[in-house]
């Protein structure tokens, strides 16, 4: 440890005239100088460790445990207890809050619209950034193209209904697709008649993470790029499906909820300390229970070790024939809340339209106007799926 602490502070002891410009409008470092109790070389020693593990911004220290900085080469625990100390003054010493300021958090967040109006309507305004949010069910149940939708909306200016804010994409099953999200953000440049230049892509970026190292690896990364680009929407599509193939068998499962309990409070820490929406798609199993309820018979995968995590889960899956033939919306889907501390249990419909995610009775419109446009319009064959449930039923 000492070894490894010479060598970061040697290195910081001369830095060149350029990074010494750098580093004074940094506001990672300005953060440290504020810390009574850290001396000048400690404070270039901190920020030397911090910038290595991907911490760029001083709200980046929030996503890490104080124990975890305590194991980082240069960093004691005296510094660490200073750092997160740091973040308590700023109420004063005292880590309670009001009724009234626990309010006021709750209203700054931000709302990602979805792209269908019953479903905002069903969210209250939308996804709120700060959240966790599962959207499972079974294949073509809309939960990558909802992913597509709300990235969209994330990307759009505020005059739009946007966020006009980041976007990071972690794709675990190598699904993503750039032309279907150019498809997406097409509708919106052509029916808002957004100005060419508006719209800033740059902003969005994917990573394909096919292993949990990867997935590790990129959280890690993450760090660096969320401050920079104002990212409020982190989406991985999809979560399980890396830890059960990597897991395999009974043997493993304990390993696997152990390690799977550890990159979910990664990302905990990552949409508290940045504001942002942490939406990940999760697969399904059947539950072989012959006395299960119809609701029942389709479970998420990921235990309650998941199903704690997330603050809100959507199950998404076909709607009925009845709603397919009323709305002539054949790719129309039903999106249930299965679990949520603040949002009633209730379900709503929408469809998978050529833009993305919208109301069923837009579909047929945006099948018209895709037509208009030029793009390539196919319609799912039918199938009958008439699963009812113990909740209100949209009509």
């Amino acid at each position: 440890m000492a070894s490894k602490e010479s060598e970061i502070e040697s290195n910081d002891s001369a830095p060149s005239k350029k990074g010494a410009k750098k580093t004074s409008t940094d506001s990672l470092m300005e953060f440290l100088k504020g810390i009574k109790g850290l001396s000048e070389s400690m404070q270039k020693r901190v920020h030397k460790v911090l910038t290595t593990e991907g911490i760029v911004d001083p709200r980046g220290i929030r996503a890490f445990t104080q124990k975890e900085l305590e194991n980082l080469p240069g960093i004691t625990d005296a510094t660490a207890s200073l750092l997160f100390g740091q973040f308590e003054s700023k109420r004063d010493g005292s880590i309670f809050l009001s009724l009234e300021e626990r309010e006021q958090l709750e209203l700054v967040r931000s709302k990602i619209l979805t792209g269908a109006k019953e479903l905002d309507t069903l969210l209250q305004g939308g996804i709120p950034t700060g959240t966790f949010v599962e959207l499972y069910g079974a294949p073509q149940s809309g939960k990558s193209q909802m992913c597509y939708s709300i990235s969209v909306n994330c990307l759009l200016p505020k005059d739009f209904g946007g966020l006009e804010a980041g976007v990071i994409w972690l794709d675990t099953e190598g699904s993503f697709n750039s032309q279907r999200l150019k498809q997406v953000l097409s509708y919106y440049e052509y029916t808002y008649n957004i100005p060419k230049g508006k719209l800033n892509t740059d902003k969005f970026m994917v990573a394909a993470t096919r292993t949990l190292a990867q997935i590790e690896l990129a959280i890690k990364e993450a760090g660096k790029i969320i401050p920079k680009n104002n990212v409020k929407l982190l989406i991985v599509d999809s979560l399980m499906d890396p830890f059960r193939s990597e897991y395999g068998g009974l043997g493993e499962l304990a390993s696997r909820q152990k390690h799977l309990n550890r990159v979910l409070h990664n990302l905990m820490r990552i949409a508290e300390a940045y504001d942002l929406a942490v939406v990940y798609t999760n697969q399904v199993m059947a539950n072989p229970d012959p006395f299960a309820t119809a609701m029942d018979k389709v479970q998420p995968t990921g235990g309650f070790i998941l199903g704690h995590a997330s603050d809100i889960r959507l199950w998404l899956r076909r709607a009925t024939s009845k709603i397919r033939n009323q709305f002539d919306a054949p790719n129309a889907r039903r999106a249930l809340i299965t679990d949520c501390g603040w949002l009633p249990q209730a379900e709503c419909h929408f469809s998978l339209g050529p833009f993305g995610i919208c109301d069923v009775a837009e579909e047929a419109k945006h099948r018209e106007l895709a037509l208009e446009i030029g793009f390539d319009v196919k319609e799912e064959a039918s199938q009958e799926e008439e699963v009812q449930t113990e909740f209100a039923t949209v009509e």
